[in-house]
């Protein structure tokens, strides 16, 4: 009997100082996520993209991965992120932002010793309707391209709300094909269109999936001392599938927003002039930021392949990250490794400017199919404005060491990045 009266008594001691100071036995969440500064961004798009961070245990929340999902939507110029308690004692995420200026009349101008110079001007909002979508309409004009284009997107936004592009363009170009020495080796005209559409759908919180349809059309004329290419030089009409896959993993500093990355894609194409052709490029980007925040190590490995692409179709070595070979070089197989640093030199309120050095190596098929092996280096400086939603001036100078040539180029505007 005493000792059921201890147990009892035992009992309502507890009972009474749990009554009188309550105990917190569940770990307190993330109830809410507040913004400050958004004007034309949507509050419920930014709620639906940060959605993971709500509902998770105050100390495990990381506030440097809030600020580094808020810098990869290149939306703001300025961040802060806090974990504030309201008046009820609940844990909620405040987020005060500043926005870039997103939409945009671009006019814009390039150089290259190659090209010569470009200019055209685009209308563009990356931030449309204020949840994230793209549109761009604009115009390109040179001594030797003449396009017209104009492309809208939505990004995926997570497994449940893919995205879409859609897409056209009508280009006339006075085209060269020349080898890897710069040697003109083919001229001819081309004058078509072109549309397509895709979706694209994120599978995890990293890696998401594409798929699209196109359809093209040019019309070519060349001249009659090139006719041996007669049978290549042919007008055709295309119908292209595509797909691809791609994991991007971002680390932010106060200097750079760096990524390591793997993309693969392919596409096969239905030609009218008979047959089919397909292609298929892989890359594998690292930046990686060093214990010096100011510097950070560049990497890029690429590879394409394709096989019965037609001539006008072949892309050039930007496929694969490169600037040494001539830009009016393209081939059918290539693969390209670049490795270098990009330092920061001057950070203000709203721009950045950094220097970059790259070393390049070049594989890939010559005209007529003999192979390629080109080392270089390429370095120049880049500007990044904090307050627009894209970078704007970069000036470059790259040398292929392999055939002694240098090329230099510039962009004020969209060009250039």
């Amino acid at each position: 009997m005493r000792l059921f009266a201890g147990f009892l008594l035992l009992f309502l001691v507890l009972s009474f100082s749990t009554a009188i100071f309550p105990q917190d036995s569940a770990e307190q969440v993330v109830t809410e996520i507040r913004f400050e500064g958004l004007k034309k961004t949507k509050e419920s798009y930014m709620k639906a993209v940060l959605e993971r961070f709500s509902k998770v245990p105050s100390s495990s929340l990381d506030l440097h991965e809030v600020e580094t999902a808020l810098e990869e939507l290149r939306l703001f110029s300025e961040i802060k992120v806090t974990l504030e308690k309201d008046e009820n004692g609940n844990s909620f995420l405040k987020i005060k932002v500043k926005e870039k200026f997103s939409f945009l009349p671009i006019p814009f101008l390039m150089y290259s010793s190659d090209q010569g110079f470009m200019g055209g001007a685009f209308v563009m909002d990356t931030n449309a309707f204020g949840i994230r979508d793209n549109y761009l309409v604009g115009g390109v004009f040179s001594k030797n391209i003449q396009m017209a284009l104009m492309a809208y997107s939505r990004p995926s936004l997570d497994a449940a709300h893919p995205g879409f592009s859609v897409g056209g363009a009508f280009t006339h170009r006075d085209r060269e094909e020349k080898n890897s020495r710069d040697e003109k080796m083919l001229e001819y005209d081309t004058m078509g269109g072109s549309v397509n559409v895709s979706v694209s759908d994120k599978i995890t919180k990293r890696s998401k999936i594409l798929v699209g349809l196109g359809y093209n059309y040019t019309h070519i004329d060349f001249n009659k001392k090139y006719s041996e290419y007669k049978e290549k030089l042919r007008s055709f009409h295309a119908v292209t599938i595509e797909g691809g896959w791609n994991f991007t993993v971002p680390e932010l500093n106060e200097w750079f927003m760096s990524e390591k990355s793997v993309r693969i894609g392919g596409d096969v194409t239905f030609l009218t002039t008979g047959g089919r052709a397909s292609s298929f490029d892989a890359e594998i980007t690292i930046q990686q930021p060093l214990p010096v925040t100011r510097l950070r190590v560049l990497t890029h490995y690429a590879g394409y392949y394709s096989k019965y692409l037609p001539l006008a179709l072949l892309p050039s070595q930007m496929v694969v990250g490169t600037t040494i070979m001539p830009e009016k070089f393209h081939s059918a197989k290539m693969a390209g490794i670049d490795l270098g640093l990009e330092v920061g030199i001057y950070k203000m309120k709203y721009f950045v400017i950094s220097a970059y050095g790259l070393l390049e190596q070049f594989l890939g098929e010559d005209f007529g199919g003999s192979p390629v092996m080109d080392f270089g280096y390429s370095t120049g400086i880049k500007v990044y404005l904090k307050n627009f939603a894209f970078p704007a001036i970069s000036v470059g100078v790259s040398h292929d060491i392999t055939q002694n040539s240098l090329k230099f180029s510039a962009a004020i505007g969209v060009g250039g990045f």
